[in-house]
């Protein structure tokens, strides 16, 4: 069995109790019933305003309740919000990752990764000794253009299809409300999102996160995380980037050429 440790900290809180189903369904962006026949799914909990608070995959729990998988710097804070939207429901909130760790690994373990079928298995074991990220999971993940938190983007940041999450799995466009749902319903409705996370490949050495990338003299966008040496995730404007493509513009990031490529829908 080939397992490793995550590239970043994760964190796994457990949802148990009687209302745990209806409390996260009125919550986050997917669809939790998606559970009863899928084994992992990928989903949000947005602002008010339709901002990404948090991102997390949230699975089954042996004995009832839910596990979800979260970056571990925002774990905390996360547990702070839910717990202020338990009011009275009945449930319990709890930080298990004194006892248990994300593993990541190929078929032989846990569940496919919904965003992308480059990135593997996941899944929650025991807490226990792993090996660092696989050295190639990086360079998937960015090739695949799938986002991470933590590495491409922080709390309050970006929307929902910014970081493809309307391509790669994570929101349910035929659910009932959720915290920011009009906010996402009405960019996919009017088609006014027009920005994306995308694949950027150089000429040379990927320059460092935050660097900004152009077309001409109009600013595009910018780098976020790398791997390997030539290509790495870049946050750009997608309206910009079409006219640059159809003027043929040069796309550069200090001074080296960018050739840039959006996402596809994951089947």
């Amino acid at each position: 069995m080939n397992t490793f440790a995550p590239p970043r900290p994760r964190s796994v809180l457990a949802i148990t109790g009687e209302d745990a189903r209806d409390f996260l369904q009125g919550l986050i962006t997917n669809d939790i019933t998606r559970l009863d026949t899928e084994a992992l799914v990928y989903a949000a909990l947005l602002s008010p305003q339709g901002k990404v608070l948090h991102t997390f995959f949230i699975s089954n729990r042996d004995g009832g309740g839910y596990w979800l998988d979260v970056h571990a710097d925002t774990a905390a804070d996360l547990m702070r919000r839910l717990r202020m939207f338990r009011l009275r429901a009945k449930i319990d909130i709890e930080d298990q990752s004194a006892d248990h760790m994300v593993v990541l690994g190929d078929e032989t373990i846990g569940f496919a990764d919904p965003r992308s079928p480059h990135l593997g298995h996941r899944t929650i074991l025991p807490k226990g000794d792993l090996p660092p990220t696989a050295p190639d999971y990086e360079a998937d993940r960015i090739a695949a253009c799938v986002p991470d938190q933590g590495a491409d983007f922080g709390m309050e940041e970006v929307f929902a299809s910014d970081i493809n999450m309307d391509l790669q799995n994570g929101v349910a466009f035929r659910k009932g409300c959720y915290v920011g749902q009009e906010v996402v319903s009405r960019m996919k409705r009017r088609g006014t999102i027009r920005k994306r996370m995308a694949l950027a490949r150089f000429d040379g050495p990927a320059p460092a996160n935050g660097t900004i990338i152009m077309a001409g003299d109009a600013r595009l966008g910018d780098v976020r995380s790398a791997a390997g040496v030539e290509q790495a995730l870049a946050l750009v404007r997608t309206d910009r980037l079409e006219k640059a493509l159809a003027a043929c513009t040069l796309i550069t990031a200090n001074g080296t050429p960018v050739t840039i490529t959006l996402p596809e829908q994951t089947s």
